[in-house]
């Protein structure tokens, strides 16, 4: 049964059961009910739309929900858009298989990355005693580089490497990080103070 996602103006529900469907050249015709009240109504879309299983990543949870996508219109790994007033990276997609790129009516899950919200970073760092593990929170594009200085509270330490989810990286923003790895030192130029992102320690 296809489902098209918007408010009915009359209980707030957000989802619609399409009863009637007509496609046309640049248009879809919809006749549609409300999934709880009833609400019979007509649509005629410029577009013709999809639905996909849309899934949101935000620092380490997520989220899934139905979306519309446009028909016709091509999604790639890397693109960013726009949902619900959020703006999201596409990380996957899956038509089932997983692709590069797809358009609208091949897609059935789209992976992405909250832009708008914080992002978690890990961090260990090893004395050669003991690793220390600590997590920030950080804007989604706050970068971090290998060799650079980094001070939490009165602690310096330097990046020793950084992992992504493409493997390692001298430089990579918190959005792409999946782990840093540092050592301790006892000073450094042009350090960059990390203190107001620290979330928690574990030692």
């Amino acid at each position: 049964m296809e489902k098209i996602n918007m408010e009915c103006e009359i209980c707030g529900n957000d989802e619609f059961i399409v009863l009637k469907k007509k496609e046309f050249d640049k248009y879809c015709y919809y006749l549609v009910k409300c999934s709880n009240c009833g609400n019979i109504k007509e649509l005629e879309d410029k577009i013709k739309l999809s639905q996909a299983k849309l899934i949101v990543s935000r620092e380490d949870k997520s989220e899934s929900k139905m979306i519309n996508l446009d028909y016709n219109e091509t999604y790639k790994v890397g693109d960013t858009i726009e949902i619900d007033g959020e703006t999201l990276r596409i990380t996957k997609i899956e038509t089932p298989k997983s692709v590069n790129k797809a358009l609208g009516k091949d897609i059935k899950y789209l992976w992405t990355k909250s832009l708008s919200s914080d992002k978690k970073v890990g961090i260990s760092i090893n004395d050669r005693n003991k690793t220390y593990s600590i997590y920030l929170l950080t804007p989604p594009d706050f970068e971090f580089e290998v060799d650079k200085i980094y001070k939490i509270n009165e602690g310096l330490f330097k990046i020793k490497k950084i992992k992504t989810e493409r493997g390692e990286a001298k430089k990579a923003k918190a959005l792409d990080i999946k782990r840093i790895y540092g050592e301790p030192v006892k000073y450094g130029k042009n350090v960059v103070d990390l203190t107001n992102y620290l979330k928690d320690i574990k030692r």
